[in-house]
């Protein structure tokens, strides 16, 4: 069942990084990262009002949202602060890459979350995942070298360098959330929704204090229905794939490997809402991201 969890979410996670294109494009950074954070809050936001007012419908449904001691906060507030250095290095790249050049970038994640699972948790796939691992790695890398060729204007480096950098945060972050479904056993909702509500605290003290008062000399925010989208998609994406970790025989080194498939998904959005790449040249590393998977999931 995690498995097939882990491939739900990646399907979720394609959506999101459309969606998220879709709103940053041509837009002020912080704001929607405040705003679409917010939208989030707002749609995991019914699992809380629930556990307080019904708490018993709640666990029968899986909605439960429990009261946790001020230490566990602070891991949440640990996770939102690593979250959200990702996730503003991701929307800067995001915005000034095609998706298609950036995806790829954001998608060697599972290179340093892979590395992390077996050094720091001793996970062991078996010689099928790993042929899978290897395969679904290996096809990231030629479609990244493909995408290079997508864009007509060469990319800066600056870009390409803060995508990288939210693939190495962004797999920490990784590391950390079986810490805390896992080892700590915090309950998969409780998590989603208090990292949400921490980090739009700091991403709204962000556009207070540095971009507000800047606002006429950069980029103009203009609010998108798609930044709405981008919320409810990153709680479907994330609350599956935190339900998926949470389970004991999950193995983070296999459910990152297939959560970032979502590349798929993020280069069929852009190919077809951005005319973004080509998808002959894709063909290759497609089939190998498809090969994999099925290793995976025997």
């Amino acid at each position: 069942m995690w498995l097939l969890l882990s491939l739900l979410s990646a399907l979720f996670l394609g959506m999101y990084d459309v969606a998220k294109k879709g709103a940053v494009n041509s837009n002020a950074v912080f704001p929607v990262l405040f705003f679409s954070t917010l939208s989030a809050v707002v749609c995991a936001l019914p699992a809380v009002v629930l556990s307080e007012v019904n708490p018993l419908l709640a666990h029968k449904i899986h909605l439960y949202v429990p009261r946790m001691t001020f230490s566990v906060h602070l891991l949440i507030i640990v996770k939102s602060v690593t979250v959200g250095t990702s996730w503003v290095l991701s929307y800067f790249g995001l915005k000034n890459l095609p998706i298609t050049v950036a995806s790829p970038l954001r998608a060697t994640a599972p290179f340093f979350t892979v590395l992390g699972a077996i050094t720091l948790f001793g996970e062991r796939p078996s010689v099928n995942q790993w042929i899978g691992i290897i395969l679904i790695l290996a096809a990231y890398v030629l479609y990244s070298k493909s995408s290079r060729h997508d864009d007509k204007n060469s990319a800066q480096i600056i870009w390409i360098v803060f995508m990288i950098l939210a693939a190495v945060t962004g797999a920490i972050s990784s590391g950390f959330d079986k810490y805390l479904l896992q080892l700590k056993a915090i309950p998969p909702l409780f998590v989603l929704f208090w990292f949400l509500f921490y980090l739009s605290i700091i991403y709204g003290t962000i556009v207070l204090i540095f971009w507000y008062p800047k606002r006429l000399a950069t980029t103009p925010f203009r609010f998108r229905p798609a930044i709405f989208f981008v919320g409810a998609l990153l709680v479907l994406a994330d609350m599956v794939y935190m339900t998926a970790l949470s389970d004991p025989q999950a193995k983070l080194a296999l459910v990152s490997s297939i959560r970032r498939t979502n590349v798929l998904i993020s280069f069929i959005g852009g190919f077809l809402l951005f005319r973004e790449g080509n998808i002959r040249g894709k063909l290759l590393p497609f089939t190998g991201i498809v090969a994999g998977l099925v290793l995976i999931m025997m």
